[in-house]
Parts: structure tokens; C-alpha cells; sequence
């Protein structure tokens, strides 16, 4: 039987029931020690098939036994107090549809199954404060008083499962957004190399969308996609180079008028590559003449598909086609040298092979946004690529907008802002910055804003990369991730 809080309970927590609460709050950190542990390292010499299927094995284990205790009626515990406060049951009910939650985001596919990741590390720990809590509730005291006093740490834990499947729910929401556009464009340009008859509709609001977010300064996507899938590929690779695209035009009131077609066209600028089969783009090694020749033929490809997009061509068409030619004649198709290509030409190939180095590729892990933006300069400084164009690069900085950085006194932050103006742009490693983690590593109740042009004691020393991302900031801050 199910009875409210009795507050006017005789009695208090006893020695027992402290020492029980303690011992099981020790447990749960000892698990949630052991859980980050291993997202940490991985065991040598065990494949990645038997790491998914041990990972997803113990997954199960830990939420079915979670949700084993949670199908005790509230009224007939099997174990515990023959009455429960109002408090007890609450605990009880609001368990139970945690763990509901935390089955739905398990069952979500896009919620993955590797062991390294901090949502299925968050997830794992949010099943083990939901068991402990449901635990406690079948072993409470007889005392109304005694089950008092336990709800009030139980209620803390909850609050911080809570918390988690929260974080979780918006980095699977986040995903599913990504894995959506990339989809979404992926089938558009399945349709066109297919000479599907296709509509600007759906271009046209996903270029006004990426360039919103320009605008409203939203940290810039590096998106990516296996190659397994043609499409998904260039999609991915899309969608990257259009929100550099929108983020370099942004403030320029001579490309203003075109922005929504410069987006569109840096959007299916590598329509092409969907006719590219996939194990050439799975290779990992050189090319011979062959292969080669048949992945550079992706340009003149996607001119002829794009022309029944934009009949009569025009520079989004040119521009695809040679996006890939040099300044110094060194590129392809044609071999074209700077001076017979267009503006935005130069500004696509730019931006195409400064997003291309951010995210890995079979033959090469990614750049880091400060080695990848050094590199396109140095190309240009060798008069493969556009200098000026190149140098518009400088407007996301080093560390574009939503980078997780260290600091030279060893604190942690993530990039807020890129400065635009002259003295800025000279200084692309000096942007605002939220400091969120202390040098020792503790969160900040108050995260400090820090323009470094401003503030000349610290420093940027590196960009974090996403695995360090994720074990320094994820614990603090997973809705960072």
C-alpha cells in the first residue's frame, strides 16, 4: 500500500541506514569509475566486431536488469517496507520512466554502438544511477522517517540522471539533424545524377538554413560519410564546404546578392562523385592512371548533370567543373590556369580543400582546423589556390566557432566568436572564447568570457580533438558534444 510522506514519523535514520546509503553510493561511483575507464581505453588485440558485440551485450545487461527491479509493483515490493511514502513512490514511478527514456534512446539508431562514446557512456552511467535508486526503494526501512531522509539523496541522484538522459536526447537530436541533411541532400543528388526531373524547392531552403546559421554565428559542422555510399560522400562533403562558403561571404556586401546561389551551388558542387564506385573512394593507397582518371572525371560529370539544373550553365555550373583546376595549370580537368577562372571558382576550390582536410579520409586521419587552414594557405602561397580567396579563410580563424581549445594555462574552452574586423583577421589565433574548465581540470559555475585580442597573457596552445573533446568536456559538459 501506497501511503503520502508522513512527516510526523517517530524515529530517524539509524546507523544501518546511513551505512547502507553509503555503501551503495560508493558502488555506484566505483561502477561509473570502471564505465569511464573503459570508454578510455580499449583491450589489445580484440576486433572491432567483438568489441561491438561485447559493448552492446553489456549494454543490455545493465538496463534490463535496471528495469527487472523497476517492474515490481509500487503497492507489493518483494523486498523492503510493507508501506512506502509518497516520496518513495514518486521516486519509484519517476525511475521507471527513466529508464523507459533511456530504453527509447538505446533503441534510437542513431545512438551507435561504440564503446568509446561519451552518449553511450552518459547512457551507461544514467541506467546505473536509476539501479541504485530502485535498489535503495526495495531495501527502505519500515520508518516513514528513515525513508524521509534516503529520498532526499536518491532525489539528488535522480536529478542528475535526469540531467544526463537530457544531454543525451540532444546529442541524439543533434545527430539525427546531421545524419537527416546529409540524407536529405544525399538523395537530392542521387535524383540528379539519375536526370531525375528535381526542383530548386529543397536546395533553396537548405542554402537559406546554412546561411541563418551563419548568421546567427553557429559553430560550423564538420560533417562526414563513409564512401561506401557515394552519395552520402559528396552529401557530407556538401554540406561542409557551403557553411564555409556562407561564413566567409557573410560580411562581404559585393557577394551579398548572391549568397543563397553561392550556397546552393557549393551544396551539389560534387554531384559528380555519385558515379564514382565506391572502392575506388575506399582506397587507401595511391591510385594508378586509371583509377585516377576516373575520379577526376567526377567534374565534367557534374557539369552535365547540373546543366539541366541551371540551363544555359553559368558560374555555379563553371565552378563545378573546375574546382579542382589551380592557379599555376597544375589541376584538372582541363589544366586551366587562375586567370580563366571565375571569382567564385577560385573561392569553391578554396573552400573545398580547406573542408575536405578537416575530416578524415580512408588515406589519412583529419587536420586539425589550424594545421587544415595553414595548409590551404601555403597552397596559396605557392600559387595553387587564390591568395585573397584563401585569406577570406581567416574569418572563422584558426579555431572556428564551436572548437573545444587549450589554454596556455592549461584551462579549457570552447571558441564563442571569430573577430572580423582588420586587427582580427591578422591575429587568427586570438578569438573570444568561453573558459569552462579551470586549469585542474573543475568545471566553472560561471563560464569567463575571454577575448584574447584583448587579453594577452593567455593564449591559444591547441585545438582538442573530438576523443579529447569528449573525455575532457563530455563528464562537465556533454551538450558540448
Amino acid at each position: 500500500m501506497v501511503l503520502e510522506e508522513n512527516r510526523g514519523a517517530r524515529g530517524g535514520v539509524g546507523m544501518m541506514d546511513t551505512k547502507l546509503l553509503l555503501q551503495k553510493i560508493a558502488a555506484l561511483r566505483t561502477r561509473l569509475d570502471e564505465d569511464a575507464a573503459r570508454a578510455a581505453t580499449t583491450q589489445s588485440g580484440e576486433s572491432a566486431l567483438e568489441k561491438k558485440v561485447q559493448q552492446g551485450a553489456t549494454h543490455n545487461r545493465l538496463i534490463e536488469s535496471a528495469l527487472r527491479i523497476a517492474a515490481v509493483p509500487e503497492a507489493t515490493p518483494t523486498a523492503g517496507p510493507a508501506r512506502l511514502s509518497g516520496r518513495g513512490a514518486r521516486l519509484l514511478r519517476k525511475g521507471r520512466e527513466a529508464l523507459q527514456a533511456l530504453r527509447a534512446i538505446a533503441d534510437d539508431t542513431h545512438f551507435g554502438s561504440d564503446e568509446d562514446d561519451m552518449l553511450q557512456c552518459l547512457h551507461r552511467n544514467a541506467v546505473a544511477m536509476i539501479e541504485i535508486i530502485l535498489r535503495t526503494i526495495q531495501s527502505f526501512p519500515p520508518s516513514m522517517s528513515a525513508q524521509l531522509r534516503l529520498c532526499d539523496g536518491l532525489e539528488v541522484v535522480l536529478t542528475d540522471a535526469e540531467a544526463r538522459i537530457a544531454h543525451l536526447e540532444a546529442g541524439l537530436s543533434e545527430r539525427r539533424r546531421a545524419a537527416d541533411d546529409i540524407d536529405g541532400l544525399a538523395d537530392y543528388l542521387r535524383a540528379l545524377a539519375a536526370t531525375q526531373s528535381v526542383g530548386m524547392a529543397p536546395l533553396q531552403q537548405m542554402a537559406e538554413r546554412i546561411l541563418g546559421e551563419a548568421r546567427a554565428n553557429a559553430p560550423l559542422r564538420f560533417l562526414s560519410a563513409a564512401p561506401t555510399d557515394p552519395a552520402r560522400f559528396a552529401a557530407a562533403h556538401g554540406l561542409t564546404v557551403a557553411q564555409v562558403v556562407a561564413r566567409v561571404i557573410r560580411d562581404d556586401a559585393e557577394w551579398q546578392p548572391q549568397a543563397p546561389l553561392a550556397v546552393m551551388a557549393a551544396l551539389v558542387h560534387d554531384v559528380g562523385m555519385v558515379r564514382v564506385p565506391a572502392d575506388l573512394l575506399l582506397t587507401d593507397g595511391p591510385l594508378d592512371s586509371e583509377e585516377r582518371r576516373l575520379v577526376e572525371k567526377h567534374t565534367i560529370v557534374a557539369e552535365s548533370i547540373l546543366e539541366k539544373l541551371w540551363p544555359g550553365g553559368g558560374w555555379p555550373v563553371e565552378a563545378a567543373c573546375t574546382h579542382h583546376e589551380r592557379n599555376d595549370g597544375t589541376g584538372y580537368p582541363l589544366g586551366h590556369t587562375g586567370i580563366r577562372l571565375s571569382p567564385f571558382a577560385k573561392l569553391l576550390a578554396v573552400c573545398d580543400v580547406y573542408a575536405a582536410l578537416c575530416v578524415s579520409r580512408p588515406h589519412r586521419d583529419a587536420f586539425d582546423t589550424r594545421t587544415a587552414l595553414t595548409e590551404t594557405l601555403l597552397l596559396a602561397e605557392r600559387d595553387c589556390l587564390d591568395k585573397a580567396c584563401a585569406e577570406r579563410l581567416l574569418r572563422l580563424s584558426f579555431y572556428p566557432v564551436g572548437s573545444a581549445v587549450e589554454l596556455s594555462d592549461g584551462s579549457l574552452g570552447v571558441v564563442a566568436a571569430a573577430h572580423t574586423s582588420e586587427r582580427g583577421l591578422t591575429q587568427p589565433d586570438r578569438p573570444v572564447v568561453f573558459v569552462i574548465l579551470d586549469a585542474e581540470g573543475r568545471r566553472q559555475s560561471s563560464p569567463a568570457v575571454l577575448d584574447l585580442l584583448d587579453h594577452r597573457d593567455r593564449s591559444i596552445i591547441r585545438g582538442l580533438s573530438p576523443s579529447e573533446r569528449q573525455a575532457k568536456l563530455g563528464p562537465h559538459y556533454p551538450a558540448m558534444l
